[in-house]
């Protein structure tokens, strides 16, 4: 199905629409389509057109726009008649998941360098889904007991170098049988088969020390941790041993 980004330049009457060859990736692709530069009446030149993945990460504060990925498509291209471009981007590891819900979301925004152009941007979303490894070790946590509860894009600009990242929130499908309130997984890095992770583990509070520990903030820490996510058994083998 083809999935279209139409962007009114503004000026010289022409558009400019990227058609995705599909609208749902899985992390570690590649997005696949073609750019349409079509109309105008000629008088105006793009410099070159531009293609960013993007995603919304939230602040303490505020909200703002993340580039995960992106290219660009050298010019020039006179705004006349029609330019058919294919482009190739890639979905980095470190694309947040969409498909498990929450206030994630991705899209792609395409652009032309066009003097005196009228903010020639658009955005159409994205269903990004897990790569493989992502999805044995969020199965592995539910073949440990936990359920995911929530999933978001934070601002961690001094952990990665990116900017942000994903986390998941992970909480025991049974309260009365668990050490922990709540696990969070930050996928680090990806490789065919491995999956380095961050995990905070918010520990359960028993008897007054654990009260206090609790109020304090202490019963929060992270861990960091390299599991063969070949599988979900396997994955589960690892995190098993930081969980129970």
């Amino acid at each position: 199905m083809f999935k279209s980004i139409l962007t009114r330049l503004g000026v010289g009457g022409a558009t400019l629409d990227a058609r995705l060859d599909r609208d749902q990736v899985r992390v570690g692709e590649q997005i696949t389509g073609t750019l349409f530069v079509s109309g105008g009446d000629g008088s105006l030149t793009a410099n070159r057109a531009q293609l960013r993945l993007k995603t919304r990460v939230e602040h303490e504060e505020h909200a703002a726009d993340a580039v995960i990925a992106g290219t660009d498509i050298p010019g020039p291209f006179r705004l006349q008649g029609e330019h058919r471009i294919p482009f190739t981007l890639p979905v980095p590891a470190h694309t947040p998941v969409t498909v498990y819900g929450g206030r994630v979301f991705v899209w792609l925004a395409s652009e032309m360098d066009v003097a005196m152009a009228v903010d020639p941007s658009d955005r159409d979303g994205l269903v990004v889904h897990p790569s493989a490894e992502q999805h044995n070790v969020i199965e592995a946590m539910r073949l440990l007991g936990f359920r995911m509860a929530k999933t978001d894009v934070e601002g961690r600009s001094a952990w990665f170098g990116r900017g942000y990242v994903q986390e998941f929130e992970f909480r025991p499908a049974d309260y009365g049988r668990r050490r922990f309130d709540e696990v969070e997984l930050v996928f680090e890095g990806l490789s065919p088969g491995r999956a380095d992770l961050l995990v905070q583990l918010d520990r359960a509070a028993r008897g007054l020390g654990g009260l206090l520990r609790e109020a304090s903030g202490m019963d929060e820490s992270w861990t960091r941790l390299s599991v063969d996510a070949s599988s979900p058994d396997a994955a589960a083998a690892h995190l098993s041993r930081l969980l129970t």
